[in-house]
């Protein structure tokens, strides 16, 4: 069941990518530019995911749709830790992907970025969510 990608988990809002521009951190692991935030609404899921890729970079669409594809796809295999992490508390995450690299990666290659983003972003908040669990109850 972890091992989806549902609508529900897509990140679309335009309101809420806007914010997370504006107002989210972000860090790099060379391809991939992430962008998150971490919000109190309530949602039916605890973590939600975009992807991008800038037209500047990859003029062909098929080129942008093909590393998003490739992704999308890292992250629904490994999105596990990411979801426990989150799962029961008060505290959602917005996440935005975005590719960063000139020229087009093969799958393995990015699977392993999104795997050492995925596990920072875990180190960045474990911290942040444990301490707010344990003032809340």
């Amino acid at each position: 069941m972890l091992l989806t990608f549902k609508k529900l988990e897509h990140l679309k809002s335009r309101k809420s990518i806007n914010l997370l521009i504006t107002e989210g951190n972000a860090f790099v692991v060379f391809p991939i530019k992430t962008r998150w935030i971490i919000v109190s609404e309530a949602q039916e899921v605890s973590v939600k995911c975009a992807f991008s890729v800038p037209k500047r970079k990859f003029k062909k669409a098929v080129d942008r749709n093909y590393i998003k594809r490739i992704m999308r796809e890292a992250y629904r295999l490994n999105k596990e830790n990411l979801l426990t992490l989150f799962n029961n508390k008060d505290q959602k995450l917005h996440l935005l992907l975005t590719f960063i690299g000139d020229e087009m990666l093969n799958y393995k290659e990015i699977e392993s970025k999104i795997i050492l983003t995925l596990q920072r972003l875990i180190k960045l908040n474990e911290k942040n969510i444990n301490s707010n669990s344990d003032t809340v109850s």
